[in-house]
């Protein structure tokens, strides 16, 4: 039987990280994975997402490339080739994590783990074959499943964002069911390519999780585009008919029910737990759990000794990254090497890749004003930033959120191009427990697009912004 320091119970963000970080703290690993090796985010998640996106992107300026003095003629795409860059993005990416397995001397064991006790597991492979290892900690790490709602998934018109990958061609029209994260992402990809897109939100904005004047924002911004935004919509999963000209969705409006048609449906209204407690076993050791996610403490820790749960089966913010910090955290609590002893969600960057681009850190202004806290707000528009002209790219803003009498930065919201990216500065200031201040005396190189976060500072310190 073969034995390890700490057993990881899925290999995607969570586990394969937690599983190097272990192994670079002299201990031994395994990692457990039925599917392949990275994961959600690698192969049906992030970055085939953000590939697509990005071959979006670069559709949508070759279509404006006069606006730049550029000529251009017979500007199309090929959705093949948009697939191969897809598929060509995310095997080298996984071809790179299974380098690091090996670097880092990791046992990367196929199949599917069944917990025996808490310190066994029993592993069936893909050919029916058992094995049994042990290991001193168990870390769960077994993500999510897209939710169905009950709707038959057929792969050839409906969809989830699990398998919308096999699609043979692109549609001419898309039912979007769920107006969060992910379907604001495909929402962008299909239209950016002239795809006729509905969105189907049961709540009373589009990324109801972000801030109100970001909603505001992409509403305005996927209006323009063309997309149809249908909030307070419920979708009647029963209503849901598929054939060879398409499918079919009934919504209920204010009451009144309406016949939506395309040629595909895609599921993205959320993503639920694969952790039934009788799905792996937790509950032969049991694991508490909080409905249908592992509930955990301090360092991950489940209530049970020497168990642990990371990723997005812990709960919390469904994010890679907070996933890699979840499995970093784990497995230096093992290792006996703490840096810290939680993951702070309001520290956690939440990127939306959508056209235009979303990020937040902290709180929302409405957030902010259930603290009792008096606010400080300070905003400053794309419109008046420098870069975003040269880009001919001025939608969205920055916006930062402080505790007037502490300081305290509380919420920063970015609208607009890049802002995935720049969100970073505003987490590192979250981080470092930074003031407007601070943000606004940092100089920012100019002419950028960070020179926005430094003004909406300004403005959160009560001087004003300088170019508005």
């Amino acid at each position: 039987m073969s034995t390890f320091d700490v057993i990881f119970i899925g290999g995607g963000s969570a586990g394969y990280v937690g599983a190097i970080r272990a192994a670079q703290l002299g201990l031994k690993p395994a990692v457990i994975e039925k599917n392949k090796i990275g994961g959600t985010c690698l192969h049906r998640g992030c970055i085939p997402s953000k590939a697509y996106l990005e071959s979006a992107s670069v559709y949508t300026e070759a279509q404006h490339a006069e606006t730049y003095g550029i000529t251009a003629d017979n500007i199309g795409y090929n959705f093949d080739a948009i697939q191969s860059f897809r598929e060509k993005v995310v095997n080298e990416n996984w071809n790179g994590v299974k380098f690091l397995m090996k670097k880092n001397k990791i046992e990367v064991i196929e199949g599917t783990a069944t917990i025996l006790d808490k310190t066994h597991v029993q592993v069936t492979g893909n050919d029916g074959s058992t094995q049994t290892i042990e290991g001193d900690n168990l870390v769960v790490a077994v993500g999510t499943v897209p939710r169905t709602l009950g709707i038959t998934v057929d792969g050839e018109h409906v969809f989830t964002s699990d398998n919308v990958w096999d699609a043979k061609e692109m549609p001419k029209s898309v039912i979007v069911l769920g107006g969060g994260v992910i379907g604001c992402e495909f929402a962008s990809f299909y239209n950016a390519f002239g795809v006729e897109v509905t969105i189907v939100e049961m709540l009373g904005t589009v990324l109801p999780m972000m801030d109100a004047d970001a909603s505001k924002e992409i509403t305005r911004a996927f209006t323009k585009r063309g997309i149809t935004i249908m909030t307070n919509a419920r979708a009647l999963p029963e209503s849901v008919k598929s054939g060879k000209n398409g499918v079919q969705l009934e919504v209920e409006v204010k009451g009144e029910k309406q016949t939506l048609k395309a040629d595909i449906l895609l599921l993205a209204a959320a993503r639920e737990a694969e952790t039934t407690t009788g799905a792996i076993g937790l509950d032969k050791l049991g694991v508490e759990m909080d409905r249908g996610y592992v509930k955990i403490g301090t360092n991950q820790r489940t209530n049970v000794a020497n168990v642990y749960a990371i990723g997005d089966c812990a709960g919390g913010l469904a994010l890679a990254h907070k996933a890699y910090a979840e499995g970093i955290l784990a497995a230096e609590s093992i290792a006996g090497k703490n840096q810290l002893q939680s993951i702070d969600m309001n520290r956690v960057p939440q990127p939306v890749f959508s056209f235009p681009q979303v990020a937040a850190v902290g709180l929302t202004e409405a957030q902010a004003r259930e603290t009792g806290a008096e606010l400080e707000i300070g905003k400053f528009p794309y419109t008046a930033n420098a870069k975003a002209k040269i880009l001919a790219d001025t939608a969205g803003f920055a916006k930062i959120i402080a505790d007037k009498k502490t300081g305290e930065i509380l919420g920063v919201t970015l609208v607009g191009p890049t802002v995935t990216e720049l969100i970073a500065e505003a987490a590192l200031g979250k981080f470092l427990e930074s003031t407007p201040l601070e943000i606004a005396y940092n100089i920012h190189p100019h002419p950028t697009l960070s020179e926005a976060l430094g003004e909406a500072a300004h403005a959160a310190e009560g001087e004003g912004a300088l170019h508005i």
